[in-house]
């Protein structure tokens, strides 16, 4: 190197010039200059975020109905199943034979864990609206008559986390029975039940006794 001072050229790494004296600094040059990271290319970022986003999107529509508010009849149903998340695709309701249990109305709980919803009827045909089962995606057993007095429809779809009417169109969040649509009031009526054994057990005076809420 060069003294800054005088000039002298300095071989080695020597402190001080041999010249004039003056300290001497040595800085050692890295073989190859200074390494850069390279950059993460923009549309690269612009993946990563919006992948981020969908993530967060999911947990958050997952959190929502996990944590939803229930109707407070089905607040207190039994748990019957795993939270899931129901997929946006039509499930019709099936229809299955009731019977008589012990004086109450009785539905096999198979058929409505993978049927997702059904639909019946009175065995003894006193009560003539039909009822629909099906489970919520927090896993609660919903029991409910099968009929929406404003528009008269008795029968009901799945779709999404929602309960669909069949010949409007009007729909409720199945857990809270929030509505989303027109007749406000009019949902599925949901009435208590009970799981014994693998069948769910319906108190037939309530069913017999419901009156139309119009």
């Amino acid at each position: 190197m060069t003294c800054h001072q005088c000039g002298t050229e300095v071989q080695g790494k020597t402190g001080v010039c041999p010249t004039c004296g003056t300290a001497l600094k040595f800085v050692e040059e890295k073989s190859g200059g200074e390494q850069r990271k390279p950059k993460v290319p923009a549309k690269r970022w612009m993946v990563r975020a919006t992948m981020i986003l969908v993530l967060v999107g999911g947990i958050g529509v997952f959190l929502d109905q996990l944590l939803r508010t229930f109707h407070p009849v089905i607040e207190r149903q039994p748990t019957v199943g795993m939270v899931t998340m129901y997929r946006e695709q039509k499930i019709a309701s099936v229809p299955i034979e009731a019977t008589m249990k012990g004086g109450a109305i009785a539905i096999p709980l198979r058929a409505v864990q993978e049927n997702k919803l059904v639909r019946f009827f009175d065995p003894e045909k006193i009560q003539e609206v039909p009822m629909i089962a099906y489970v919520t995606p927090q896993g609660k057993l919903v029991t409910a008559m099968s009929k929406s007095e404003h528009c008269g429809s008795t029968d009901f779809y799945l779709s999404g986390n929602n309960i669909h009417c069949a010949s409007c169109p009007s729909y409720w969040n199945m857990a809270s029975l929030e509505a989303y649509a027109c007749c406000q009031k009019y949902y599925p009526d949901p009435f208590p039940s009970a799981v014994a054994g693998d069948e769910v057990r319906i108190d037939p005076i309530t069913i017999r006794t419901w009156k139309s809420r119009l």
